[in-house]
């Protein structure tokens, strides 16, 4: 839920404005925020809140009062070497200062500050001095700073533990009862983790009041059970909801029998969690209500906020200021509701028509209406919900911030999300790659088919797309993407009821051919296989088969097959060691009846307890109506046609491959800051760069790139050739046109002696096309190799696409494309390459040597490094670039950089 919100004038500026919501681990929300010079009040009263204990460790002795000269060092922030930053309860005039941490640049040595913390009795030992900590490191790495140094008392344990658990490198002495401590700031994997850590559990802490409070009111309850407030209440009753309910309604005496109160303050006792189901011009009052009380959550069902623009998104910017400044969490507004089936907590808190049986899967969506569609359906599936969360216009608690709270739910096996767009996503990124490792998520994605074209001006631009970003981040993050709804519970069903599948062989036994030929076809589709079956296993299945029958996979028993011809071979199909999983398919003859055949599956699975792969059924029987098989401690999902169960079996074995492989490792890329500070100095506003820019800010990221010798007239390109003596490619400078070859503007193999004469050609080309040549680039030939294109392209949710595929003049024309969004590892990198049709080339094709792919992955690192150090940058193109063999490197033919506002 932490969100920074900055406004960077350079790449290496300190934000002009830094504000940050933070949780503490007991589930409290603060602010954290630059120090203002109006703050000197705050900061007195924050000083005399604190005891003389605080007071001796902050400044290295006891004083009694602080000097107003103290206080002018307190208030000295520059922007840069000496930053403060104040963390605070509340907003406006309710605003309090609760703690102060700052750096102070060190004259002697530029890269070190010296950092120091002060934090009011009340708050201690709560997270406060590890966020601040983080959040300074943070605005001190941007302003070129790397070390961190700290003088602490020995007998200040407290802060001493702060420094010592952040995840730094320390290095420490001890004199005279003073520990001096030194530390580089760079972001460890320690640290990070530990962060994550942190967050995740304060995210947990908060949430708890929201997905499972002890006590709700129902704001807006009515008599009648048809309106939103009353079906609201009647559902939290007819669900025999754990805790307390309390209806509240000014005009009721009471509602459903329940006695009701006219407002939230009159509630006996302080609900955890408040429902507000009033109009819309009736929810900021109510939301204030419960800040008053204490309420810890509040989830508003009222539409008419941000999702109708203008005054609506005042209204909920002021909804969520409220719940800000008490600490409250928000669920909505405009939204269907929370619901938790678990056993312990019984809530059915939305208005909506369903009663989803309990079980083991979690949904965040965020529209309304597709929510309920989906909590019908999973009754009718024969699955169970342990919760439900109708995000809305996510203005507080969103789907990155629920997944935190089911990674560590008991009762949450699967979670499955309905996405219309992001609101963080590098955040999402972070949070649903470490959750996957042990949850698989499945999401639905809408928008689709929506073209996502720009008015493209490059090759990258051109192939970009909100949703090509999208499918980078989930493939990334390990998230199994569906394109339909029936895809989407086809492959639910299959996580929530078998284990997940070591690999891509599919077994497959049936009673009819026709079926088994789809599945095997769908399966090959799918990224599955359907391998010949070991000897052994074929012997025993001949024994039992009629001479007809076929023992090889498909296993097809014939038409004639009954009850305990499937007991039999599924037993031995169960013993085969070549196979990850099992489908089954019957289709009822005219003697046997799908009942007894699931029964004896049933069987089979029930007695097999510790049988590790997945087994799935297709029944070709609309009139058996089954949905599933009970078996023992197991639930074997069964499907209408072969298709859906192959899908949701692939699915299933693409996130077991993604979770069985180790994490990639983010690979640091040393960037040369002046020379990226001087080309930005030097190209103000929006434009694509010259090609000398070009060269420097690509090699500012250790990108080695030719530059050009440049040509004005036929006399010197002449010069310039006999000069060189190579053979040349000659290409069209200016006036600059993007794709050269579209009008003629490139020659290639020049030779030496014919440089006056191309200068004639290539202006005669470029003049058919009303174009006159001014300034032609003269380059040597490349090497032969494999032409591929990278490039950056930067999307407005998504921010920075790094980019990958078979490249040259057909590159649009094939799209064979890759992306990923920042920040990248080297198994993103590694899986850029693989996942295009131009890896077959660079693997060596048709008897070629293979090229040197580790190259491209060096080349790919360093252009997600660049744009997320330069967030001017709009778009990079690099096409070709000529891919040599291994150990030969890569050949830069064309570059260009688009920089943005």
């Amino acid at each position: 839920m932490s969100k920074i919100e900055s406004a960077a004038s350079s790449a290496s500026s300190v934000p002009a404005v830094f504000s940050k919501d933070l949780l503490l681990r007991d589930g409290a929300m603060l602010r954290l925020r630059f120090l203002r010079e109006g703050d000197r009040q705050g900061l007195k009263e924050l000083i005399a809140r604190c005891s003389t204990e605080s007071i001796r460790f902050r400044f290295l002795h006891a004083i009694k009062t602080l000097s107003e000269g103290m206080f002018d060092q307190l208030m000295n922030v520059d922007g840069a070497r000496h930053v403060a930053l104040v963390v605070t309860m509340g907003e406006g005039g309710e605003e309090r200062i609760v703690a102060v941490g700052r750096y102070h640049g060190l004259k002697s040595r530029v890269e070190v500050a010296e950092a120091s913390f002060l934090v009011e009795d009340a708050m201690q030992r709560r997270g406060i001095g590890t966020l601040l900590l983080d959040a300074l490191a943070e605005v001190a790495r941007r302003n070129g700073i790397t070390r961190f140094a700290a003088d602490v008392l020995a007998d200040n344990r407290v802060m001493l533990s702060v420094f010592r658990k952040a995840g730094y490198a320390l290095s420490s002495s001890t004199s005279y009862g003073l520990t001096h401590l030194e530390f580089s700031i760079a972001e460890t994997e320690l640290a990070q983790s530990r962060k994550e850590a942190q967050e995740a559990e304060a995210e947990r802490a908060s949430l708890r009041p929201v997905l499972a409070p002890q006590s709700i009111a129902v704001i807006g309850a009515s008599r009648n059970a048809k309106s939103v407030g009353g079906a609201l209440f009647q559902n939290l009753i007819r669900w025999r909801f754990s805790g307390t309910v309390y209806p509240v309604n000014p005009t009721a005496r009471s509602v459903a029998g329940v006695r009701a109160c006219a407002t939230v303050a009159e509630i006996p006792e302080t609900p955890e969690l408040a429902f507000i189901a009033v109009p819309s011009a009736a929810v900021l009052d109510a939301a204030r209500q419960c800040a008053a009380a204490g309420v810890r959550a509040i989830c508003v069902i009222t539409a008419g906020f941000a999702e109708i623009g203008g005054e609506g998104v005042d209204a909920q910017r002021e909804l969520l200021s409220i719940c800000r400044a008490s600490g409250m969490r928000l669920v909505g507004p405009n939204c269907l509701g929370i619901v938790n089936g678990t056993d312990e907590v019984r809530m059915l808190g939305t208005f909506a028509p369903a009663s989803p049986p309990p079980g083991n899967i979690s949904i965040s969506s965020q529209s309304g209406a597709l929510g309920l569609a989906l909590m019908n359906e999973v009754g009718k599936l024969g699955l169970g919900m342990s919760a439900f969360v109708s995000i809305g216009n996510r203005a507080d608690v969103s789907g990155n911030d629920l997944l935190q709270y089911w990674e560590s739910d008991d009762n949450t096996d699967v979670i499955l999300l309905y996405v219309e767009s992001f609101g963080n996503p590098r955040r999402f990124a972070r949070i649903a790659r470490r959750v996957g490792r042990s949850k698989p998520i499945v999401a639905v994605k809408s928008g689709r088919t929506e073209t996502g074209a720009r008015a493209a001006s490059s090759h990258t631009a051109a192939l970009a797309s909100s949703d090509a970003a999208a499918g980078a981040l989930f493939s990334q993050t390990g998230i199994i993407r569906v394109d339909t709804l029936s895809e989407f519970f086809a492959v639910t069903r299959l996580l929530a009821s078998q284990p997940i599948p070591e690999g891509n062989r599919v077994g497959i036994l049936t009673n009819a051919g026709g079926p088994a030929i789809l599945a095997v076809d769908a399966a090959e589709a799918a990224g599955l296989t359907a391998p010949s079956l070991s000897e052994e296993t074929q012997a025993r299945l001949r024994a039992i088969l009629p001479a007809t029958a076929s023992p090889n996979n498909p296993v097809d028993m014939i038409a004639s097959a009954g009850p305990e011809h499937y007991r039999a071979c599924l037993e031995i199909l169960c013993d085969e060691p070549g196979i990850d999983a099992i489908l089954v398919i019957f289709i009822p003859p005219l003697v046997t009846p799908s009942a007894e055949v699931a029964r004896v599956i049933g069987e089979v699975i029930a007695q097999r307890a510790d049988h590790p792969r997945p087994i799935l059924a297709v029944f070709l029987d609309p009139d058996a109506n089954l949905k599933s098989i009970p078996a023992g401690a197991r639930t074997i999902p069964v499907y209408d046609f072969p298709e859906n169960a192959i899908t949701a079996l692939g699915a299933a074995a693409r996130y077991g491959k993604w979770r069985a492989t180790p994490l990639g490792q983010p690979i640091p890329i040393e960037l040369d800051r002046d020379a990226i500070d001087a080309v930005l100095e030097a190209n103000a506003g929006t434009r694509w760069l010259s090609q000398r820019d070009v060269a420097r800010l690509l090699r500012a990221a250790g990108i080695e790139i030719l530059e050009p010798t440049f040509a004005r007239s036929a006399e010197e390109a002449a010069a310039i050739a006999e000069r060189l003596g190579v053979p040349l490619a000659f290409k069209i400078a200016e006036p600059p046109i993007l794709h050269k070859s579209d009008v003629g503007g490139v020659l290639v193999n020049v030779s030496p002696a014919e440089g006056a004469a191309a200068w004639r050609r290539l202006e005669s080309q470029l003049a058919a096309h009303e174009i006159r040549l001014e300034a032609a680039m003269l380059m040597p030939m490349a090497r032969p190799g494999v032409e591929v294109f990278a490039g950056v392209t930067h999307d407005p949710v998504f921010g920075p696409l790094v980019a990958f595929g078979s490249g040259g003049v057909f590159v649009e024309l094939f799209n064979d494309v890759t992306f990923r969004v920042l920040p990248m590892t080297d198994r993103d990198a590694a899986e850029m390459i693989q996942e295009t049709k131009a890896s077959r080339l660079l693997r060596g094709f048709r008897g070629a040597p293979p090229a040197d792919v580790p190259a491209i992955e060096r080349l790919l690192l360093s252009l997600g490094a660049l744009a997320d150090a330069v967030p001017r940058i709009a778009e990079i193109d690099l096409n070709p670039v000529l891919v040599h063999p291994n150990g030969e490197g890569i050949s830069m033919i064309d570059a260009r950089i688009r920089l943005q506002e």
